[in-house]
């Protein structure tokens, strides 16, 4: 079991005093949820789990910790890793500060589609080898991953101190953005329209990326202000639009802000088109190597655009 191998590596960080703390999981208070804790002592070392409802990326709960609080082991799915790479390039998090305890990770299972089971309790769902089993039928547990697992092609942190868990099978990539793509672009602006119309503009999406970090938010800037409190369709678009070109070429495609959506908006769909294109045209994904000049935060003097000069 992961679960315990995760233990086992915690509770000799914790005792050898190479750490003052391990960030990972615990249950959540609520069915199918889990939430990040701060584990500070070995005795506590029992609520920790992983499983596949371990979304929460990690990366985000390294800001809340005290100042000075000293070197922190932090679990690390293959997302979590490509986070916590963007901020060490980024000056955020020093790679000395940190233990990173990589997870291969299977995928997330979107606690969205177990609602057709009415009234699901925990103990009528169980996993297997590439399965999942409800009230004892048995599904491909691929058919339940969250968009973002269904387009991973990182299920392992590309930097770690201590890899954890036996090698997984992983569902092969799938192109979430395949059937947007193919619509005409006036249909791809109707869907668009249509999601973020919904949007009540509550800010989960930005509160839970672990790549937003600025003190003071454009959305929520009022010298000069560029938004309206109120969320009209166009202040929602200048949002999310203004968000997906601050995390061009940062964003790792966790699906942070998809999960942390109240209203359902398929949110995420905006940032992997953007990174899909970061990738396409500068040959570059966020997060996988901590040496690789990213673009748009670069600056070469022989740029061959003249505009940088």
């Amino acid at each position: 079991m992961i679960s315990d191998a995760l233990r086992e590596v915690s509770r000799k960080l914790l005792e050898e005093g190479v750490v003052r703390g391990v960030l990972g999981y615990r249950k959540g208070s609520l069915p199918f949820r889990a939430r990040p804790h701060l584990f500070q002592s070995p005795e506590e070392l029992g609520e920790l789990v992983f499983n596949p409802f371990c979304g929460v990326n990690l990366a985000r709960y390294l800001f809340h910790l005290p100042k000075g609080f000293g070197k922190v082991a932090v679990l690390a799915k293959g997302c979590d890793g490509r986070s916590l790479v963007v901020l060490m390039k980024e000056g955020q998090v020093r790679r000395e500060d940190l233990v990173i305890l990589g997870i291969r990770c299977p995928g997330m299972v979107d606690r969205r589609k177990l609602g057709e089971w009415r009234d699901l309790r925990e103990d009528e769902v169980s996993f297997g080898e590439g399965e999942i089993s409800i009230r004892g039928e048995t599904y491909p547990f691929s058919s339940f991953l969250e968009a973002s697992c269904r387009r991973c092609r990182h299920r392992s942190p590309s930097v770690y101190d201590v890899l954890v868990g036996d090698e997984v099978s992983s569902p092969p990539f799938e192109d979430t953005l395949a059937s947007l793509w193919n619509l005409p672009e006036e249909k791809r602006w109707e869907f668009f329209a249509q999601e973020l119309s919904r949007c009540i503009r509550c800010y989960a999406c930005r509160n839970a990326c672990p790549l937003c970090y600025c003190k003071e938010c454009f959305a929520e800037s009022h010298r000069p202000s560029f938004l309206h409190p109120s969320p009209t369709l166009r202040d929602n678009f200048v949002f999310h639009v203004g968000r997906a070109m601050h995390l061009a070429g940062r964003c790792t495609e966790c699906g942070a802000c998809e999960r942390a959506c109240p209203l359902g908006i398929p949110i995420a769909t905006i940032f992997f088109a953007v990174s899909e294109t970061v990738r396409k045209h500068f040959a570059f994904e966020a997060g996988i190597d901590l040496e690789a000049p990213a673009p748009f935060v670069t600056y070469r003097e022989d740029d061959p655009n003249a505009f940088i000069r």
